[in-house]
């Protein structure tokens, strides 16, 4: 297949890497030190079973593409619409672009660009990040991806994208449910991820403490709580199964949010804890935790001193 990835951190470079060790035609989207890095020495990956380094072709405008079969869309969600605008030169009639991004959002702000009949969702379940440019570090296993069609039909190009992860040895699998694949890692990530940033604590001594499991608690059902307003077919048991989920991790792990807000790196919360509180104050669902999720962590962007705090509007609003 011919491929383009769209953001090329942990996940796109990680995933696009094996793609293009496979023989796929693979194109990686970057901008500052790691496109250059790629462009340079190629893009390496580092993972527990060793390291190796594949030359790549990276560039920084889509323009200089042309359509491909399948689009990885892999940015940060505060990144999704100026992505979603460069789509544009990567689109033929039957090109596919499957988001595996944080967040319930991003389907449909992505769709607004391209048109929803070309947008799959994607679940990953893996330890990814940017060690440095032009390095991709995984810690763990080799985790799996889950995506699916909108429709939840298992349609023709969901059998091709499957077939080129089975031939580059991706774990992965074809869901019929997708959106409630979404919403279940989504209460995980805010629910669970929103709280180790908010305490800026490992999961371990916020499971030891009766307040911390409390508040964890407490989180991931005001998630619930949205989710059933939807009408988005959760388990009963999903808040449970949530925080049973984090007891198996290691004491010291904390989010992908948490560790951005300790290198002082522009945060995910608006996609987070902030759409909880939108979708919980438009459906009249109270998410008192969320919105002091959101407030408190949104004066920790990098730009909140010269940019309208929407967060905290949001929280003061409610």
């Amino acid at each position: 297949m011919r491929i383009a990835v769209l953001g090329s951190g942990g996940i796109g470079g990680y995933y696009g890497a094996l793609l293009a060790k496979r023989g796929h035609d693979v194109a990686f989207i970057a901008r500052g030190a790691h496109l250059e890095a790629m462009q340079r020495r190629g893009l390496t990956v580092r993972t527990p079973e060793g390291e190796s380094t594949i030359p790549v072709t990276a560039v920084a405008d889509t323009r200089t593409l042309g359509p491909v079969d399948l689009v990885l869309f892999c940015v940060k969600s505060f990144d999704t619409e100026p992505a979603a605008q460069a789509l544009a030169p990567l689109m033929a009639r039957d090109t596919a672009v499957v988001t595996f991004q944080n967040g319930v959002d991003n389907v449909e702000a992505i769709a607004s660009m391209v048109g929803s009949g070309t947008v799959l969702a994607g679940a990953v379940y893996i330890a990814l990040q940017l060690a440095g440019p032009g390095v991709v570090l995984r810690t763990g296993g080799e985790g799996k991806i889950v995506f699916g069609e909108l429709s939840e039909a298992v349609t023709e190009r969901v059998q091709r994208i499957a077939s080129a992860f089975q031939q580059s040895s991706i774990p992965h699998q074809v869901s019929t449910d997708i959106n409630r694949v979404l919403w279940e890692k989504f209460l995980f990530i805010a629910g669970v991820g929103g709280v180790t940033a908010l305490a800026r604590s490992g999961i371990g001594p916020l499971l030891a403490s009766l307040e911390g499991r409390k508040l964890l608690t407490t989180s991931c059902e005001e998630i619930a709580a949205v989710a059933l307003a939807e009408r988005v077919p959760l388990a009963a048991d999903a808040v449970d199964r949530a925080v049973e989920q984090a007891a198996t991790l290691p004491p010291q792990w904390r989010s992908s949010m948490a560790r951005d807000l300790e290198d002082g790196r522009r945060l995910e919360v608006e996609a987070l804890s902030g759409a909880v509180v939108r979708r919980g104050l438009k459906l009249g669902v109270p998410t008192p935790i969320h919105r002091t999720i959101a407030a408190c962590l949104s004066i920790h962007q990098p730009s909140a001193s010269t940019m309208p705090h929407t967060l905290v509007h949001l929280a003061i609003q409610a």
